[in-house]
């Protein structure tokens, strides 16, 4: 079969080639733009990944001296010193609890062992927390008063 195309068909063909063309090269830059940009992120998520895993080995390096350290010290009790119901630093008596306090200029005295969560309003106070072999752990010494649910309390 023989086809005739006329001038004005072969210039619409090569017309709608070229189009099709610059088409072709807008739809390949942008592909290569969303892969650039998804390459870009993988790369910086696995960085952030590896930083992550970096930072989680070193604090896991960190509690394991701080715990050979607890552990050659065979602490039998340590101390809290709450400020305002905060924790504000842990010690390895009382007496260093309240010469600290004091540094930072609570009163050197008047003060009472804490019978129960110290309150927000207390500027000082210590919590002893004693070793407890059995479970691995250190105990509090004392009992915090929490409020029932429903106000009955």
């Amino acid at each position: 079969m023989i086809r005739i195309v006329t001038k004005a068909r072969l210039a619409r063909l090569v017309a709608e080639s070229k189009q099709a063309r610059r088409r072709a090269v807008e739809v390949q830059e942008r592909a290569d733009a969303v892969s650039s940009t998804y390459f870009r992120t993988v790369s910086e998520l696995t960085a952030r990944a590896v930083q992550a895993e970096e930072a989680r080995a070193a604090h896991a390096d960190a509690v394991a001296m701080l715990r050979a350290e607890l552990e050659a010290l065979e602490l039998r009790e340590v101390v809290l010193l709450v400020r305002y119901g905060q924790p504000h630093s842990i010690h390895r008596s009382v007496h260093a609890a309240k010469a600290r306090a004091v540094a930072e200029g609570a009163v050197p005295d008047g003060w009472q062992p804490c019978s129960g969560a110290p309150a927000a309003s207390d500027p000082w106070a210590t919590i002893t927390f004693i070793s407890d072999a059995a479970t691995d752990a250190f105990l509090c010494s004392v009992t915090p008063v929490l409020p029932v649910a429903g106000g009955a309390g």
